[in-house]
């Protein structure tokens, strides 16, 4: 019984990290969790803060006036890892009109996530979550990993994607 429990338990885990597919179509803005999720961004309360992994303390307000891309990822995620080269990719492109910010969205060591961003190139902040309290996560009704959040020069979001998306897909939403 023990046994069949914790395989059930392990189907689950692993069946949260979305599959590449369809899933990284946009939320619809008439869609009730791209609406909920607006009305949450254009509140002060929505603007998160976390400590990035050299212990800086990161704020979503920090980057006003610049595109900002937020990805929710973890390092045990295959498609948030095979999606992660694009981000660098974009970042060297377009460094002066985008910032991005990838919010590590586990319960793992802070030298596991190091490595994880040395042996990928991370060029950007890398910002750590704690996976048991409420976050920004829950609160843009993110329903899997990766996740990804694009906000304009203002603050508001514009896009969102869940499933992996690649440097094309952010030339295309951002309309460069």
């Amino acid at each position: 019984m023990k046994n069949n429990i914790l395989g059930i338990l392990l189907i689950l885990f692993i069946a949260s990290c979305n599959k590449e597919s369809n899933q990284n179509e946009p939320v619809k803005a008439n869609e009730p969790a791209a609406v909920a999720t607006e009305q949450k961004l254009k509140d002060e309360s929505f603007d998160f803060v976390y400590q990035d992994i050299n212990d800086k303390e990161v704020k979503l307000s920090d980057y006003k006036g610049k595109y900002v891309i937020v990805n929710f990822w973890a390092t045990w995620c295959k498609p948030c890892r095979k999606e992660i080269p694009d981000f660098v990719r974009f970042k060297e492109t377009y460094k002066d009109k985008v910032e991005i910010l990838g919010i590590d969205y586990e319960d793992t060591d802070l030298e596991i996530v190091q490595n994880f961003v040395n042996d990928l190139n991370i060029n950007y902040p890398i910002l750590r979550t704690d996976v048991y309290a409420p976050t920004d996560f829950e609160n843009a009704n993110t329903k899997g990993l990766p996740t990804t959040l694009v906000f304009n020069p203002d603050g508001e979001q514009i896009d969102k994607r869940v499933g992996p998306v690649h440097y094309e897909d952010l030339v295309e939403i951002l309309g460069f």
